[in-house]
């Protein structure tokens, strides 16, 4: 099956500016996401989606081809990256390039490892038809819940681990991605909190470069 990885990364960002560009342990961020693409070894073709000819060099050093910069329409902050999306893939259709499935790897999850990457594509392709999500997990049940208007926790029920998303890796079907189709199921491949960290703030940042660093001690110790 032909899967093609698509790296979504529009210059505009509110909380952190540049983000996809800002230095992490030296190397801009969206390098991350280049790297473990391309060393996951399960994707037919890799591609950057931007609308920045900054991010676009910076991806094209790190092996990532933009076919084509998205225009401004498709870059503004309420654009949902599938709609941005759909325009690469029509553009790579067009050129004669067509794939069976389509994984999308933000920039912002930077630890996200090529190993998490073939994971979740054996998760795929072994549970057709289906779509796969990461998420991490983040605390039993009984720990969240919501504040009542008397001001105390209103736990859930049950002592069930709950996870959330974490945007690090999505895969889909090229049919039901084009067509915004729900898939016929959706299952979850799980990472750790510290590889499905995202990006979205200074402190994120901060965030990632100290578990950078704490995974490089460990290896030293080793």
């Amino acid at each position: 099956m032909k899967v093609v990885g698509l790296i979504p990364a529009r210059a505009g960002s509110k909380r952190l500016a540049h983000k996809n560009l800002a230095l992490l342990d030296g190397k801009p961020l969206i390098a991350f996401t280049c790297e473990a693409a391309l060393c996951s070894g399960v994707l037919s073709a890799v591609y950057v989606n931007t609308d920045s000819p900054a991010i676009a060099t910076v991806a094209e050093r790190f092996s990532v081809h933009c076919p084509a910069l998205r225009p401004e329409s498709l870059a503004r902050d309420d654009t949902p990256t599938q709609q941005s999306n759909r325009f690469l893939l029509d553009l790579l259709a067009a050129r004669g390039e067509e794939f069976e499935a389509v994984m999308v790897l933000q920039p912002t999850s930077p630890l996200r490892t090529a190993e998490d990457i073939r994971e979740a594509w054996e998760l795929f392709e072994t549970n057709q038809p289906c779509a796969v999500v990461s998420a991490s997990p983040v605390a039993p049940a009984s720990w969240l819940g919501r504040v009542g208007k008397d001001g105390r926790l209103e736990p859930l029920p049950g002592e069930d681990v709950l996870y959330e998303l974490n945007g690090a890796i999505y895969v889909y079907t090229s049919g039901d991605y084009r067509a915004g189709r729900s898939p016929a199921r959706t299952l979850v491949y799980p990472m750790s909190r510290s590889r499905g960290v995202d990006i979205d703030t200074l402190e994120d940042l901060k965030y990632a470069e100290f578990l950078l660093r704490q995974t490089e001690s460990a290896a030293c110790s080793v």
